[in-house]
């Protein structure tokens, strides 16, 4: 036998449920109606709402959706349905139950009185002129209810009104002189336990939601940022930080230095320009807050996110992303260069971690030099330059030199991919910062232990292998090989560091040769931020 179910939402007809539920007995199952009747199967279709249904020659919708229990003339299609809370529409209903619930219930009313006034026939009582008029108002009623007469008669009588006495009380404080005690009222109609200045507060941030929220630019703007710093794994995903606290105090450092932050003109713009209310800023208004101009200088840096994506999701133009991005990133290097430095012989001795006690307790940093791929230039001359033999593609490089604990206390300027490490590490800079006494940790490749020993510093490299004794080719001693794996396995920091600072997109994809300007300025403010996170090595 086949099986049925209703296909309306919310119903849960079955053929199966015959034989178990007694409420399912009568009920039967009407299949669509086929396509030679297309207009009523449209309207089936349309009553039953279902988006892009189209029922098979096994579907059904059951009796229970009919009002006469099956498709009849008067009722060809399934009117009752949850959406309408199982009432057919009001074309198609009579009024002839609302007439006679309405009737009933006049009936109810007069019944009730009419007992009441027999029982109180011979007790005279004092009438309401409401009692009266009520009495009056269901006379028609009552002319249509009661075709017979009605012989009882409705005796109402006036009695003077007795004055209340005044109840003895035992107490002192039932009344207080002559006055009667009376019930403490008040007016119910309102309370509330808002003061009028809590009213007055609640209608002005109404109207700055109001003001807040009347462009669309500014909605999803608002609705953008509170999603990126409810949370510190927000924060870490979009800008890099590890937490809310530590993105919050970074803004308010930069904030409170100058408040008066000016657009970026470029080298006769800004620097050039005294204007005549220090208190305000020159140049063209502000349509983003500093803090929206922050975080878009932090998206740019974090996710490398291009200028028009940045420009529709704040708001503004792309002319404008890129002048808040110049500004900002400059104005950040200003602040934040002078933090990269080397920390004090105290300090790092007191935060020296353990693997470096055991082995190298004398190791001042870790220094390691890293490239980042850049558009190809357009110049035979700079493409000769920037050409890295080792990466096989254009890049810029830089040196960069960590605590043990990770930290990045010196970063160079840029250098083109072909210039050696050895180079670098001479005319850079980073030789400034070497105190005698230092013991500097390196790769095999930098060959700088006489610079070093100018300023009676000690180099640690990797050992390099040496010719065999007992025929061609070279090999690392067992002594050689031990002092290998110490250097590797303390080294391997700076790499790490290194991808910590390449988490910035906008240095780990190719920066593009527009930006050039910038680079030096972009990877110290990375590696600044970079160094807000929990440290390395512990």
């Amino acid at each position: 036998m086949p099986r049925y179910y209703c296909v309306a939402e919310g119903c849960s007809s079955d053929s199966r449920k015959r034989g178990r539920y007694g409420f399912m007995a009568d009920v039967e199952f009407f299949p669509f109606p086929s396509s030679k009747h297309p207009k009523v199967r449209r309207k089936w279709l349309e009553l039953l709402r279902r988006r892009d249904f189209e029922p098979s020659r096994h579907d059904r919708i059951c009796s229970m959706h009919f009002v006469d229990g099956q498709p009849t003339q008067d009722h060809p299609y399934p009117e009752l349905f949850r959406y309408n809370n199982f009432k057919c529409s009001l074309g198609n209903r009579g009024t002839s139950s609302i007439e006679k619930r309405s009737l009933q219930q006049a009936a109810n009313n007069i019944n009730n009185k009419v007992t009441s006034h027999q029982e109180n026939e011979h007790r005279p009582t004092q009438a309401t002129a409401t009692d009266i008029l009520l009495v009056d108002e269901d006379y028609a009623y009552r002319e249509q209810l009661f075709p017979f007469p009605v012989n009882k008669e409705i005796t109402v009588q006036s009695i003077p009104a007795v004055e209340p006495t005044a109840t003895p009380s035992d107490h002192d404080y039932c009344s207080y002189g002559n006055e009667k005690a009376h019930p403490q009222t008040c007016n119910a109609e309102c309370q509330t336990n808002l003061t009028l200045q809590d009213m007055e507060k609640s209608e002005a941030e109404l109207l700055q939601l109001r003001e807040t929220f009347r462009d669309k630019d500014d909605l999803k703007r608002y609705l953008l940022v509170d999603k990126m710093t409810d949370s510190d794994s927000s924060v870490k995903s979009y800008f890099g930080l590890p937490s809310v606290v530590t993105l919050f105090g970074i803004f308010a450092i930069l904030d409170n230095l100058t408040p008066t932050l000016a657009y970026w003109k470029g080298g006769s713009g800004v620097y050039n320009a005294t204007p005549e209310n220090p208190s305000k800023k020159t140049g063209p208004n502000r349509k983003l807050t500093r803090f929206h101009e922050f975080l878009v200088t932090l998206l740019r840096l974090r996710l490398a996110l291009p200028t028009f994506v940045i420009a529709d999701i704040f708001g503004i133009s792309c002319t404008r992303v890129s002048q808040i991005f110049v500004t900002w990133v400059n104005y950040m290097n200003v602040v934040f260069s002078p933090l990269l430095k080397r920390p004090s012989a105290k300090c790092m001795k007191k935060f020296l971690p353990k693997c470096f006690k055991s082995v190298f307790p004398k190791t001042t940093c870790i220094i390691d030099c890293t490239e980042f791929f850049i558009e190809r230039p357009s110049t035979p001359t700079a493409q000769s330059r920037t050409y890295s033999s080792y990466k096989q593609k254009n890049t810029f490089k830089a040196l960069v030199a960590v605590s043990p604990s990770g930290a990045f206390m010196f970063i160079s300027n840029l250098w083109g991919g072909n210039v050696s490490d050895r180079y670098i590490t001479e005319h850079c800079g980073f030789l400034n910062i070497v105190k005698p006494g230092d013991e500097v940790m390196a790769d095999r490749g930098f060959l700088i232990r006489d610079l070093l020993l100018e300023r009676r510093a000690t180099l640690n490299i990797p050992p390099f292998t040496k010719k065999c004794s007992w025929g061609k080719g070279k090999h690392l001693t067992a002594h050689d090989v031990l002092k290998t794996k110490k250097i590797a396995k303390l080294r391997i920091h700076v790499e790490r560091a290194i991808g910590r600072l390449k988490n910035y997109k906008i240095l780990s994809h190719t920066i593009p040769l527009k930006i050039k300007p910038l680079c030096n300025q972009i990877v110290k403010v990375c590696a600044f931020l970079s160094n807000c996170q929990e440290p390395l090595v512990k």
